[in-house]
């Protein structure tokens, strides 16, 4: 009974626990056990039972063993599906996240880039821009400097700030006025000058915008400097430089330098529109409006500080007979011919303008009418010697001048253009290419 009892034990554990071919090699051994050590029983009923609960036990647990194996793979199965959806669902939300993470930094910069474009949109001049740049800048960038070069001047200009002990961007001491407004710096530095030409000698199509970096022949103080060329198209017109800006703001750099594009060519074409409108388009020569605006301010001035300023009326003599007799093809040529000589034998600080036909008009700043006479004797004597080659004809021109000075011979500019106009009549009839000098008891208040 005792080897009965073993197999049978040993063929429930291996229908718990083991192989099903161990479950029935231990159920055989226990049946042959039970049979070969009871034979007797097998006569009765009881004795059958017995033989089949040994023989069939151990495969009942074998087959719920089974049974429960299966159900727990498909319970595993089950949980595997959930996880895998739970592991898309978590993939989704992190990409989720990720793009809404994208999104707010696009926001942001839109924001940065908003605030750069508010803050200088409305501006109409280089030192403006610059000015408004600073404002914004330092909530953009963590720069111990800027710089704003202006490639289209000649020579290059350059406008610098430094930042201040509580985080703005302040003018550089040379670069301030009285007025405190930024103005721009025309002796470019030597590192300033290596970044001008590096930038005029890159290409847009090479250019990807990202910040390109400086670390030698640096001034003092600086370990590196960031750059970034300003297009107008395909042509560099500028450069925006950060002083010891952090890596992690250059792509700021990069859509500020971007904006600043933007805002730099419309004031180059804002400047370009303003200097036609000040500008005589045959002559080169400042128009008469624009002419008479400064003429005031510097009459003003002249009053303020007591200083003496000349108005002379000039007239090309014959002009007309020019025109008829060689075309207006022909005049053209011999205004600008005559208009380019006598600016160009003028200070920078004088005023010349076209006032009308034939007629020009200076103003010689800070010059008494005593020493403005010998002036005005050579301008006519340069354009008489001065050869004019119009097409196929060589031409010469004669001048007749009329002066008038303030304070001797008027206060206001208005007088001051009258009695000059007085006095080139007078020196018309006196029969041209003279230079005359106002006088009330000689000269006729009317023209004749």
């Amino acid at each position: 009974m005792l080897l009965v009892m073993t197999c049978w034990v040993l063929a429930m554990i291996s229908g718990l626990c083991w192989e099903r071919m161990w479950t029935g090699i231990l159920t055989a051994m226990t049946v042959v056990a039970f049979v070969s050590t009871h034979p007797s029983a097998l006569t009765q009923w009881l004795g059958w039972m017995q033989l089949g609960v040994v023989g069939v036990s151990p495969w009942l647990l074998a087959s719920q063993r089974g049974h429960d194996l299966q159900c727990l793979k498909q319970l595993h199965a089950k949980e595997a599906k959930k996880m895998a959806r739970l592991s898309e669902s978590a993939r989704a939300l992190l990409s989720l996240h990720a793009n809404t993470q994208a999104l707010e930094t696009q926001i942001t910069e839109i924001t940065d880039v908003y605030h750069v474009t508010k803050a200088t949109v409305r501006t109409l001049h280089l030192s403006e821009l610059f000015a408004s740049l600073l404002e914004v800048a330092p909530r953009l960038l963590n720069a111990r400097g800027l710089r704003l070069v202006d490639l289209t001047a000649a020579p290059a200009q350059v406008l610098r700030a430094l930042q201040a002990a509580d985080g703005r961007l302040v003018l550089s001491p040379e670069e301030k006025k009285s007025s405190d407004e930024p103005a721009a710096h025309p002796v470019l530095s030597k590192m300033e000058q290596t970044i001008a030409g590096s930038a005029l000698a890159s290409t847009r199509s090479s250019d990807d915008g990202t910040p390109r970096t400086l670390s030698t022949g640096l001034p003092t103080g600086l370990s590196r400097v960031s750059w970034v060329p300003l297009w107008q198209e395909q042509r560099p017109i500028g450069v925006l430089v950060a002083d010891e800006l952090p890596d992690a703001q250059m792509k700021m750099l990069s859509l500020v330098a971007n904006q600043l594009s933007l805002q730099l060519s419309r004031i180059h074409l804002y400047g370009q529109v303003e200097a036609l409108a000040v500008t005589d388009a045959l002559t080169g020569l400042s128009v008469r409006r624009y002419f008479l605006e400064r003429a005031k301010e510097e009459l003003e001035r002249s009053k303020r500080h007591q200083l003496s300023c000349t108005v002379l009326m000039t007239d090309l003599d014959h002009f007309k007979e020019k025109n008829d007799t060689y075309g207006h093809l022909v005049g053209d040529v011999v205004l600008r011919d005559v208009a380019a000589l006598l600016k160009r034998n003028l200070r920078e600080i004088d005023l010349i303008a076209r006032f009308g036909g034939e007629e020009f008009i200076l103003l010689l700043i800070e010059t008494q009418i005593d020493q403005a006479m010998p002036i005005a004797q050579r301008l006519k004597q340069l354009v008489e010697v001065h050869p004019i080659r119009a097409y196929d004809e060589l031409l010469t021109q004669t001048l007749s001048i009329g002066a008038a000075g303030f304070p001797e011979h008027g206060q206001t500019l208005e007088e001051l253009i009258e009695r000059a106009d007085q006095a080139l009549y007078a020196a018309k009839h006196a029969g041209r290419n003279r230079v005359v000098r106002w006088s009330a008891p000689s000269v006729s208040p009317t023209r004749g």
